[in-house]
């Protein structure tokens, strides 16, 4: 057993030796690249200009005065101990102060905006041609076969012939 990893090595040249006796080299006479074609799919942007009306309250008047009656209608709703109209004194003045800035908006004057808005819509196809491989003719002794690559193989490449049988 201790002697294997000598013999081993000489193993794999002989039989390394033994598979390139099988190659000849070939002429190669003709050689067509095979082309395929690739669809190539592109989200297409699209950009629109458009026009927002909103309406701005002319003063900042009924949010305060939204957060301030808010703020009375919670803490006096808002439970028995401290801590608890505190808790609604606020959340009474965030609600009534929202309330009141909408109201100023209704009465405000309309503000006309332009915005840019853009967006997904569609694909744009492309198409395009790439090699996929090489229909090759060759001659190896004196007969010419045909084959596909995926490789230019260049003026001769190596063909592995099939040894005779022995009989």
């Amino acid at each position: 057993m201790k002697y294997l990893w000598i013999i081993v090595p000489f193993l794999t040249v002989g039989c390394a030796q033994h598979d390139r006796k099988n190659y000849q080299m070939a002429d190669v006479t003709k050689v067509e690249p095979v082309y395929k074609t690739l669809e190539i799919r592109k989200p297409k942007k699209v950009c629109e200009e458009r026009q927002v009306v909103e309406r701005q309250s002319d003063s900042a008047a009924p949010t305060v005065v939204g957060a301030v009656v808010g703020g009375l209608l919670g803490r006096a709703v808002g439970g028995r101990s401290a801590g608890d109209k505190n808790v609604g004194m606020v959340a009474g003045a965030v609600i009534g102060g929202a309330i009141g800035n909408e109201a100023g908006k209704q009465n405000g004057e309309q503000v006309v905006k332009h915005e840019t808005v853009c967006f997904e819509s569609g694909y744009d196809v492309e198409y395009q041609s790439v090699v996929d491989g090489y229909h090759v003719t060759y001659i190896l002794n004196g007969r010419e076969y045909n084959t596909v690559l995926d490789h230019e193989p260049g003026a001769k490449m190596p063909v592995y012939v099939e040894p005779p049988k022995n009989r």
